[in-house]
């Protein structure tokens, strides 16, 4: 079962790393339509469900206004899901493999690496959009694409290990002759 939680333990990151590079692989007059699309869907209902009473023009005037904004919101929302996505995985594999080293150290340790794996899968993916029609990769969407992958290590900095026992240092529980529970502390 443990290899099992492993190995599979990877799917969400990687699935999430073949959306980012599949939208990255759209031509920019693709990608930035389908966005355009998508803050347009998006107003007309919150015009029907809130009568709001805008026509179809003040609809699309205010789709395009939000437009930027929306795919940079994307762009941190992808990198939050993917960190979070690296960060598991690696856990999993402490967890279920590692014996000896102190938890609150390897978390550390942990964090550290999941932020550059996705520091770096951000610099990919915008290297990979310099050779897409229509794109450019830019160091500014490295930026905002670090929001988010601080957004998710700032998360998981809050939900830490807040202990330093290591998988060795926990005391075994036995049961003794009466059948009551025992803990063994050396």
């Amino acid at each position: 079962m443990k290899k099992f939680v492993r190995y599979f333990s990877v799917l969400p990151a990687l699935l999430i790393l073949f959306l980012i590079f599949g939208f990255s692989a759209q031509d920019g007059e693709t990608s930035g339509s389908l966005s355009l699309r998508l803050c347009g869907t998006v107003l007309r209902s919150a015009n029907r469900l809130l009568s709001l009473g805008l026509t179809e023009l003040e609809l699309w005037a205010r789709a395009d206004s939000i437009h930027f904004g929306v795919r940079k919101a994307a762009h941190m929302t992808e990198y939050f899901f993917l960190t979070m996505g690296i960060f598991f995985p690696l856990w999993i594999r402490f967890l279920t493999g590692a014996a000896g080293s102190s938890r609150k150290s390897t978390f550390y340790k942990i964090l550290l690496l999941t932020f550059f794996l996705s520091v770096v899968c951000a610099s990919l993916d915008e290297f990979h959009q310099v050779f897409v029609p229509g794109r450019s990769g830019s160091p500014a969407d490295v930026l905002i694409d670090s929001v988010g992958i601080c957004a998710a290590c700032g998360i998981l900095f809050l939900f830490r290990p807040r202990t330093n026992l290591s998988k060795s240092t926990v005391p075994a529980i036995d049961k003794n002759a009466h059948g009551r529970q025992q803990t063994n502390n050396p």
